[in-house]
């Protein structure tokens, strides 16, 4: 009686731990070769399980795939909230500052992006897979990770730039996740920088380079 439990909770174990091996040989092909260009042979080989493992745990490639894109966003979503709650939090009854909000908003990705315990070119890759995917089914799955985000971070800038239009909000925020991305991909590959810049590439200063170019752009007014 006493040995079942330890049984049942070693199942679960082994469970997790395969479900986990399968999202991180997963992660690594999409990033590298594209959702289309990876099969569910190529997963199972890398993540040395067998077909029923994908299909037990995930049941399509697709579902698969929405799984590593949710396990690459969601974190860095998570504490983008959590940033701007408090930036709200200590602006009180007053509209919050827009760099703070750009802050709230950029800094998880560029500190994501410097950790070297972490797989960064994987993680840089798969944000680049998230913002491009071609798979409509797919597309939709990741657009709803950011429903919320999108909410919450919409309505604190257009309080911290009061009478900017929200369709030019829209595409001011395209121009903003433009910048941020391809400044991590420059960075992901410091060997190409001046060796004077890579002496003085931090997270903290590209934060602050980032959040001053992109609070510029989103003043500025617009003449139709």
């Amino acid at each position: 009686m006493r040995v079942r439990p330890t049984i049942k909770k070693s199942e679960e174990q082994a469970s997790a731990e395969t479900r986990k091996r399968v999202i991180d040989a997963a992660e690594k092909l999409f990033a590298h070769r594209g959702i289309e260009g990876v099969s569910i042979r190529d997963i199972t080989r890398a993540a040395g399980v067998n077909l029923t493992a994908i299909n037990y745990h995930f049941g399509t490639k697709n579902a698969l795939a929405a799984e590593v894109f949710k396990h690459c966003i969601d974190p860095l979503n998570e504490r983008r909230l959590v940033l701007l709650d408090e930036v709200e939090k200590n602006a009180g009854n007053k509209p919050p500052k827009l760099e703070s909000v750009l802050e709230a908003m950029i800094r998880p990705a560029v500190e994501r992006g410097f950790d070297h315990q972490q797989d960064t070119e994987t993680f840089l890759r798969l944000t680049g897979r998230c913002l491009s995917e071609p798979n409509a089914e797919i597309e939709q799955m990741v657009r709803a990770h950011f429903e919320k985000l999108i909410r919450r971070f919409d309505a604190a800038f257009l309080a911290a730039l009061p009478g900017l239009d929200p369709e030019e909000l829209f595409w001011r925020i395209k121009f903003m996740f433009g910048s941020l991305h391809y400044s991590l991909l420059t960075c992901g590959k410091q060997k190409n920088l001046p060796v004077k810049l890579r002496k003085t590439l931090d997270a903290e200063g590209l934060i602050q380079r980032l959040v001053t170019f992109t609070a510029a752009g989103l003043r500025v007014s617009v003449s139709r």
